[in-house]
């Protein structure tokens, strides 16, 4: 279902995109049996989805979409009226700020960066620290934050309803149940968000086939990014994220990151790896905006990096020559995103994308393993009551975690080597996460 939405500047419209192939699972499956070389290979890693995924509780409208544009920019979400959400998360700085540390209504420091909004339409969680578990649930976060925004709710509701071209709005955009609601407006600024996908570019129509999109310095920093300099290690895909956790080393010892939402030290100054989607337009970096440019970054992960043990595994120091370092960066200032304000059409997917194992036949088991950032097999079914084993046979800590009615389960830290047993109690589906990891996904169905 393919739907038409204006600029984001525009009075009246929106802005996404339309993405060119497969998702990217899909695209990793494809590349291993269509052969080729190892470049195009590497390429189909890269593709494109061709739809943007909203979830069945909260289905895409394009008149839900321009009341999230509408109220992303209205300062009326700000408790002194003169913030929006489009003040931190500023389109020609690639949705961030251009500064170290975010600020609030009151002109007071953050303690962290301006994290940007580009293709969070595919997010997990939300936030640095991934303390949102969805974009409804992030919108609600900065609007009530006393350091932030600082608005009440009840304010914003009640003024919006005393607004007739708001209510309209929200009458459009909820015509089952029109009534200004807390909860439809963040219904309404997350469908919003999720339409923030850039246009393809240079980078794009080059995975498309458009072998001149770009020059061969770029093309050399492609090859370096999935090689040697090791980038793609989380920095995967056509989102350039892995969305998991890791300590990178950085200098801010005073900041937990994901350990303390999710209880776990070995997790701790471990950070939700950004997009580099227009990585060029969003100096400075890191969640603490510590790293001014992309040489900073470099000179970082070449020889800044701070020895802990809570470092992550898929972290090494690189030496890179000077034309590595020069092509490298010609290659990350290549995923620009030039027109955002273009008109697009896009494509809308029901409900999030389904890793591979969700279409496997389940396997019957009851001994799990956590391997290469996966479950293994991810798909299984088990006998309701019975004890179920998941052995980490990976470098990394991973977590066990199920948030369901019928368990809640949180198995701290299992480290490499470790096992952790589970039972589901009832009989009936369950999906088991890694906290840390939060794309690997155990799909279980208990008799």
């Amino acid at each position: 279902m393919a739907h038409k939405i204006g600029s984001l500047g525009s009075p009246g419209g929106l802005m996404a995109a339309l993405g060119l192939s497969f998702l990217f699972g899909m695209a990793l499956a494809a590349s291993a049996d269509a052969g080729g070389s190892a470049l195009d290979r590497l390429k189909a890693l890269y593709a494109r989805p061709d739809r943007i995924p909203f979830p069945v509780e909260n289905p895409y409208s394009p008149a839900k979409a321009e009341l999230g544009r509408r109220l992303f920019h209205d300062p009326v979400l700000s408790g002194n009226g003169t913030m929006s959400c489009a003040s931190c998360h500023q389109i020609e700085l690639g949705f961030e700020q251009g500064v170290p540390l975010g600020t609030g209504t009151a002109g007071e420091e953050l303690d962290r960066h301006t994290p940007t909004l580009w293709n969070v339409a595919w997010g997990e969680t939300f936030f640095w620290d991934g303390r949102a578990p969805s974009l409804e649930a992030q919108a609600m976060m900065p609007i009530q934050s006393r350091v932030e925004m600082n608005q009440s709710m009840d304010v914003v509701v009640s003024d919006l309803k005393a607004d007739a071209d708001y209510r309209a709005a929200f009458a459009r955009a909820f015509p089952e149940n029109p009534d200004v609601t807390a909860g439809r407006i963040f219904e309404a600024l997350a469908t919003f968000e999720r339409t923030l996908v850039p246009a393809p570019d240079r980078f794009a129509r080059w995975i498309d086939g458009e072998e001149d999109a770009l020059d061969a310095p770029e093309k050399r920093g492609f090859v370096l990014f999935n090689g040697k300099a090791r980038c793609a290690r989380c920095h995967a895909g056509f989102a350039f994220t892995d969305g998991a956790f890791h300590d990178i080393g950085l200098a801010d010892e005073d900041d937990p990151g994901r350990g303390a939402v999710i209880g776990v030290a070995e997790a701790s100054h471990a950070f939700k790896t950004p997009t580099l989607i227009d990585v060029a337009d969003r100096a400075p970096y890191m969640h603490d905006g510590s790293l001014p440019d992309l040489q900073a970054v470099l000179d970082h992960y070449q020889s800044g990096i701070v020895a802990r043990p809570t470092l992550s595994p898929d972290l090494q120091p690189i030496t890179l020559s000077e034309q590595e370092r020069s092509d490298l960066i010609a290659f990350l200032e290549s995923l620009d995103v030039s027109n955002p304000m273009e008109e697009r059409e896009i494509a809308v997917l029901a409900g999030p994308p389904l890793p591979p194992a969700a279409d496997a036949e389940p396997v019957e088991t009851d001994r799990i393993v956590q391997q290469d950032l996966a479950f293994m097999p991810g798909r299984v079914m088990v006998e309701a009551g019975a004890p179920v084993s998941v052995l980490n046979d990976d470098t990394r800590t991973h977590t066990v975690d199920v948030n369901d009615p019928k368990l809640k389960f949180t198995s701290g830290a299992n480290k490499p080597g470790e096992k952790v047993e589970i039972i589901f109690p009832e009989p009936g589906d369950y999906t088991v996460v890694c906290s840390i990891h939060p794309r690997m996904r155990l799909h279980v169905e208990a008799r």
